[in-house]
């Protein structure tokens, strides 16, 4: 007996190591570019007053290192690259599961967008690094196919063959700041961005407009105040397919406003006060959809002076 214990208790402690081994080589196999927010959500000590959710769109246009140092809001960014609105569900899910926060803003332009996922990539950028909590399992269960839950449940799976591509900054987590956010010196122009009438409207994709009744419902009854915005951004290129096809998104963000204002929930629309933001297109833009640190800056000071946060 004593003898089947001793070998019991090696076999233990090997498979826990390897088990160790497996994490930690999962971790610096994965690609971290974006994935940095959710494992910083994870570490994060103390309260969270504010969270922020949603797609690029968010994380370029709030800082929350500003909100904090020159405000003194707690506050995370707990938006990913291509979050979808089904992503930002569970997201919130997350934040109320574990923090609790009293308001959780959403971007929203990912509205107009009518899928629930977009690459294995952006689902491992949310899903890597998520804590293992039951927000967690609950999006898994809904969004990832089950014959590819492998991945999920052991990245390193997934990320095995990257061992040939491996270099110093995969052994760091330098994407983003500790409370999520990112700071982007990149600077392009951007030409004037074309806005539509507001009585222009056009409805959410079906599938997309389901996820958002429960992500206020889920904020409702957790009693966390749910605010929208959507920031200005503008086409890529010069083709007049893509102007329309930005004409049609405008459409959906002033179908939001009324889904909003029906569910009373604040929805701003920063399309119509592009002007109120004090952008500059020569300075302000990384590229033609998103902010850089300048322009980031100003739409975090406008979100404080309009009494958002």
């Amino acid at each position: 007996m004593k003898l089947f214990i001793k070998y019991f208790t090696i076999a233990l402690m090997f498979f826990a190591g390897l088990l160790f081994i497996l994490i930690n080589l999962g971790y610096i196999f994965r690609n971290k570019e974006f994935s940095g927010p959710q494992d910083y959500f994870k570490k994060h000590k103390g309260d969270i007053d504010v969270v922020f959710i949603g797609s690029s769109h968010q994380f370029c246009s709030v800082s929350p290192m500003i909100l904090r140092d020159e405000y003194d809001i707690d506050c995370f960014m707990l938006s990913t690259s291509a979050q979808t609105v089904p992503m930002s569900y569970y997201a919130a899910m997350e934040a109320i599961e574990l923090k609790h926060p009293k308001k959780i803003v959403f971007e929203v332009s990912y509205c107009a967008n009518d899928f629930r996922v977009v690459t294995d990539e952006m689902s491992h950028c949310f899903f890597d690094g998520m804590p293992n909590c039951k927000a967690r399992k609950k999006a898994l269960n809904d969004l990832i196919d089950p014959k590819d839950r492998l991945y999920y449940d052991f990245p390193i799976s997934y990320y095995h063959e990257r061992w040939k591509e491996l270099s110093k900054k995969d052994y760091l987590n330098d994407s983003v700041d500790e409370l999520g956010g990112t700071f982007y010196e990149d600077v392009t122009y951007n030409p004037e961005i074309p806005v539509i009438p507001k009585a222009e409207t056009s409805p959410m994709p079906e599938e997309m407009e389901k996820y958002m009744d429960l992500l206020v419902e889920l904020c409702k009854n957790n009693n966390v105040e749910l605010i929208f915005y959507v920031a200005p951004f503008n086409t890529l290129y010069d083709d007049e397919s893509l102007t329309e096809d930005l004409f049609e998104r405008q459409r959906i963000f002033n179908y939001v406003g009324l889904y909003a204002e029906r569910n009373k929930v604040f929805f701003y629309n920063l399309f119509y006060d592009i002007a109120g933001l004090n952008i500059d297109n020569m300075t302000d833009w990384k590229d033609r959809q998103h902010f850089n640190h300048n322009g980031q800056r100003k739409v975090t000071e406008y979100l404080i002076e309009k009494g958002i946060l």
